[in-house]
């Protein structure tokens, strides 16, 4: 049976994924009249920006000194991010859950402080019973650790879970965990390739989460 629901954050709650894409592209296409794809960008959305700093190196030379910017983005990006509304349907989900009982943790490959943050503004911060972040995991998503931390926490088999996703390595996290995920892709990621998912949805609005926990109780 369902006891959980297990959300990634950066795409899923906030769209902060479209905003960290456009930072990008601007700095690149300031400094190295370089055209970011955003296909090319897919490579570190669930992940981190080391793999995205890798393709880059690799396209472009040693030269991109991403470390050194990294700084400064990340300014823009909480000025950018500090007043996003949430995606649609989610906190309509989140208090859904929690009225029928289930359990809610996060799974993000970003540190705690900012999950926190914005969940504590969305006026939704103690409806989520554990975090599973990278303050506690050191191999971040696409490997499966977020996901069975979260399940750790919460007291959960995996099986008792529900991934919510929006892109392809978090996708492949939550497969790697043997959690059923259910994609939700945003602006950016529809552009990921998908594949193997329990269901996807254009948004949270569509969501039937009574459909869910009866088929999650049907797989017993």
């Amino acid at each position: 049976m369902l006891k959980a629901i297990v959300m990634d954050f950066d795409g899923v709650i906030i769209d902060t994924e479209s905003e960290w894409y456009y930072i990008y592209r601007d700095w690149l296409k300031k400094d190295y009249g370089y055209d970011l794809k955003i296909e090319d960008y897919l490579v570190c959305v669930g992940a981190n920006n080391k793999k995205l700093f890798a393709f880059l190196k690799e396209d472009l030379g040693e030269h991109v000194d991403g470390e050194g910017i990294e700084p400064l983005l990340t300014e823009e990006y909480i000025k950018r991010t500090a007043s996003l509304p949430p995606m649609r349907g989610v906190i309509p989900l989140i208090r859904e859950a929690k009225e029928k009982g289930l359990k809610l943790a996060v799974a993000t490959s970003a540190t705690i402080k900012k999950p926190r943050f914005h969940l504590e503004r969305l006026g939704v911060l103690d409806a989520f019973d554990v975090f599973s972040t990278a303050d506690l995991c050191e191999n971040v998503k696409p490997a499966p650790d977020l996901f069975l931390k979260a399940a750790e926490l919460l007291g959960c088999s995996v099986q008792e879970c529900l991934a919510v996703e929006d892109s392809g390595n978090g996708l492949l996290s939550a497969k790697r965990a043997h959690m059923p995920c259910l994609i939700v892709p945003n602006p950016i990621t529809r552009y990921d390739q998908f594949q193997d998912y329990y269901q996807m949805a254009d948004s949270l609005e569509e969501v039937v989460l009574d459909e869910i926990i009866q088929d999650f109780q049907n797989r017993n």
